[in-house]
């Protein structure tokens, strides 16, 4: 009889555990969607900003790179003073696999940008900056969403 009861009690007690954890991951993944407002549209200036530094000649390069440093370490820092998170790494490969979507199209972006700058077309490479950001606001929305649903579907 008492093993029984035990028994009992030891499930219930699980159940109340696996309640919480999930009930905490739902947590974390609200909180980082709440902050995606903000985040995003910021992440996605400082994406611009680099994108738009082969345009601005040797002389200003410093000014956009030290702007969008800036902006990605206030984020960071910002989200980390918000949320109470600090996001080290993708929570699971939906994740990683957006991620690599942002950097491959950050890249070629930056790319496509210096060979603009040589052509001397340099309204093309304000328009590529403004598409690339608006792409990285929109990619880094995709992102915390795939994160606070693999944080939540962890384990």
């Amino acid at each position: 009889m008492e093993s029984q009861s035990e028994n009992a009690q030891s499930s219930e007690s699980v159940r109340q555990s696996l309640r919480a954890i999930s009930a905490d991951r739902a947590r974390i993944g609200e909180k980082v969607t709440a902050e995606t407002w903000w985040t995003a549209p910021a992440q996605g200036l400082g994406a611009a900003l680099i994108i738009m530094v082969p345009a601005l000649g040797l002389e200003w390069v410093w000014l956009p790179l030290v702007l969008s440093i800036g902006i990605f370490v206030g984020v960071e820092v910002l989200f980390r003073k918000r949320s109470g998170l600090g996001i080290t790494r993708p929570a699971g490969p939906r994740g990683l696999w957006i991620l690599i979507a942002l950097m491959m199209i950050f890249f070629f972006a930056l790319m496509i940008s210096l060979v603009l700058t040589l052509l001397g077309q340099i309204g093309w490479v304000l328009a590529l900056a403004v598409t690339t950001g608006a792409a990285a606001a929109l990619i880094v929305v995709q992102y915390d969403r795939a994160y606070a649903a693999e944080v939540y579907r962890a384990g």
